[in-house]
């Protein structure tokens, strides 16, 4: 079956595959188009006719939410009626509706905004008539989970377009609280099905899932582009009604949505740089339409084969709980069997995104930027560029990577000039035909210190740090294809040329870098072993690796691609170093989080304190980290190996370089 499967997802992931559905809305009326008669099927119609009204009212009504007030009026000697109002005033808050003629005039304008800003609005129909009219076929038989990528927030509205498109329900949408508080088009969002998640209110949004449970649509954003570790917290809640008995089934759709050029590249870049996201606002929203008058490229949406949750709990050999009615109990506590489980489905979820994204010309044209600004040979020709996109266009194909190239002769230079043309905001030919990236940032930005979640950067920092931090967001959809291979090679690339090293041995040092690395990408335990086996195996293929005759492995001869593969994992090598030297200059006393967390990064944290370098402790109520002296050593002394001499390292300062990021002002280090 497994078989069957990869074939067939062979037949489809094919770039001849992908359809503009927006070709036809050309020369034809978008109004009559979202006017159509439109008669979608159930996902899983529930036993009583239910509406968005009526399921507040059930949630209200519910034995556990009256336990709950019938507690708090106790302890906090509390009236009912007011507890029962200020349940009433949350449901309003974060319940959805579903408004026809709203999802119509929005459709409208979303029609007219992508054909004046993209190239197309490509799907794989082959996809879509495989796993997701299949689906449609059988809805009315359990629920139904769509699973995009989250990579801009424009991943909803997408969704709900092309559901409208086929003719599927459109899905209930979780959406964070920030778009809640836009006048008119939290509105406008939520009457489009969307309803608004608040972290606090997690008993809240638990019963209305258990309510709404039919079509749902979740993502997890990222906003630096790679696929990251899942969170588990609202795929949980969805699979709860399953694991009580009170649905049969639920079918989880993974969708990889892939672009050109991501809407929010710059706020993105700022938010990772520590810059708090401005508050979403209607005024701020108008202001930012004048972005309208840029070309964002193609976008490319691909569907994953349906996963039956049902099925795999029964090849986990999970046992489901018997069907109970519902009580006053906590039905969202799982058991750690179902919260292995969860983690299991997440996992297999995001593996299915990534299998299914398309890379663009740029995303290469960015590996090949940030290889030559690491070897320090400065900005490239633009006739190497195309000869060096060519190359790794192979690469990326013997790796199992989609691109959106086309085969033909030429076709590689005329996808680079496009991919240039659709980034000019971040890269420039110059006169002389080398490519350069373009000052992003504005020195007259003003920036409030008290606001910053990091440390302030100064001017010339942000000068080079923001283009560079947008430049990796469009290398790291690459880096799924790219991190097991990239770890092998690093780890070889730092042994003597004349030494062999066993496959154990080499395992061993692999699993030290990939849980370094745990929170960086999405890496699941029980997986190591094969995504080792894949990489040893790719690797041979590509002629990075050789066997020798004891067994054993050292490199082969393709030094280009060693090269490259070892920078790719350079900027995440010396951040690491870099934190924990800092961490063992102060292993005398614990760290405030809120002080730490101004040096390091979040994910970092998280990962030290997985391999036991950090231990996080809660002190009056405040948490603080107290670094492990001799782990912390151990640690170090592993990055120092694995990173070049430092006559190799590159720094932006370096004389063959200044040039790389086209401004005026004194280059800094990043």
């Amino acid at each position: 079956l497994e078989q069957i499967k990869v074939m067939a997802l062979e037949t489809t992931r094919t770039i001849q595959n992908f359809k503009d559905i927006l070709a036809d809305r050309y020369g034809t009326s978008d109004f009559m188009w979202m006017s159509r008669d439109w008669k979608p099927v159930l996902a899983y119609p529930h036993l009583n006719n239910t509406n968005p009204q009526k399921i507040k009212v059930d949630v209200l009504n519910s034995p556990r939410v009256e336990h709950i007030i019938e507690e708090l009026s106790k302890e906090q000697n509390m009236s009912k009626e007011r507890l029962y109002k200020t349940v009433k005033e949350i449901l309003d808050e974060i319940g959805y509706n579903r408004q026809l003629s709203v999802v119509r005039w929005l459709g409208v304008l979303l029609l007219k905004i992508l054909k004046k800003t993209c190239n197309g609005l490509y799907i794989n129909e082959a996809s879509v008539h495989r796993n997701v009219l299949s689906v449609n076929k059988s809805m009315g038989n359990n629920p139904v989970v769509f699973a995009p990528s989250h990579r801009s927030y424009a991943d909803f509205v997408l969704m709900s377009y092309l559901c409208y498109h086929y003719k599927i329900e459109i899905p209930t949408i979780a959406a964070g609280m920030d778009f809640h508080s836009m006048w008119l088009m939290g509105h406008f969002l939520r009457e489009s099905c969307a309803f608004f998640m608040r972290r606090s209110f997690a008993t809240e949004i638990h019963l209305i899932l258990d309510k709404i449970l039919a079509s749902v649509s979740m993502n997890e954003d990222s906003r630096s582009a790679k696929s990251l570790s899942p969170k588990v917290g609202l795929l949980s809640m969805i699979l709860v009604p399953f694991f009580t008995g009170r649905v049969p089934d639920i079918t989880i759709v993974p969708i990889n949505i892939s672009y050109d050029r991501t809407l929010e590249e710059v706020l993105f870049a700022y938010e990772l740089l520590g810059v708090p996201k401005p508050k979403e606002t209607t005024s701020g929203f108008l202001k930012a339409l004048n972005m309208l008058n840029e070309k964002y490229g193609r976008v490319h949406i691909n569907f994953g084969e349906p996963i039956s949750v049902k099925d795999m709990c029964m090849s986990n050999g999970l046992q489901r709980r018997l069907p109970t009615p519902e009580s006053t109990q906590v039905h969202g506590t799982l058991t750690p069997n179902e919260v292995s489980f969860s983690i299991n489905v997440a996992h297999c979820v995001v593996q299915q995104q990534q299998r299914h994204s398309v890379l663009s010309a740029f995303n290469l044209i960015a590996i090949i930027l940030n290889n030559s600004l690491f070897e320090g040979t400065g900005p490239p020709l633009f006739s190497d560029v195309v000869a060096n996109v060519s190359w790794f266009k192979s690469v990326m194909e013997e790796l199992g990577a989609l691109l959106d190239i086309k085969g033909e002769p030429g076709s590689v230079d005329t996808a680079v000039k496009e991919a240039i043309a659709i980034h000019k905001s971040l890269v420039i030919l110059t006169p002389t035909n080398h490519l350069k990236l373009i000052k992003v940032h504005n020195s007259h930005r003003v920036i409030d210190p008290a606001k910053l979640k990091g440390h302030s950067l100064s001017h010339q920092t942000m000068d080079v740090a923001v283009p560079m931090v947008m430049l990796q967001h469009y290398v790291n959809p690459c880096l799924h294809y790219l991190i097991g291979p990239a770890m092998v090679t690093l780890i070889l690339r730092h042994l003597d040329e004349a030494v062999e090293i066993s496959r154990d041995d080499l395992f061993k040092k692999f699993n030290f870098v990939r849980a370094l690395f745990t929170f960086e990408f999405s890496f699941y335990g029980p997986w190591a072993e094969k995504e080792f086996a894949d990489s040893l195996k790719q690797l041979e293929a590509l002629s990075v690796i050789d066997y020798t005759k004891s067994g054993g492995l050292k490199l082969g001869n393709h030094k280009k691609l060693q090269i490259l593969l070892s920078n790719l994992l350079k900027p995440f090598l010396q951040g690491y170093l870099c934190i924990c030297q800092v961490l063992k200059q102060t292993t005398s006393s614990p760290w405030s989080e809120s002080n730490l967390l101004k040096a390091t990064q979040k994910k970092t944290l998280q990962s030290l304190s997985h391999m036991d370098v950090i231990t996080r402790i809660r002190k009056n109520g405040k948490v603080e980290y107290e670094p492990n002296a001799v782990r912390l050593s151990e640690v170090i002394k592993e990055l120092e190996n694995l990173m070049l001499p430092s006559e190799e390292i590159f720094h932006l300062s370096d004389i063959s370089s200044k040039h790389f990021v086209t401004h005026e002002t004194q280059q800094a280090k990043l």
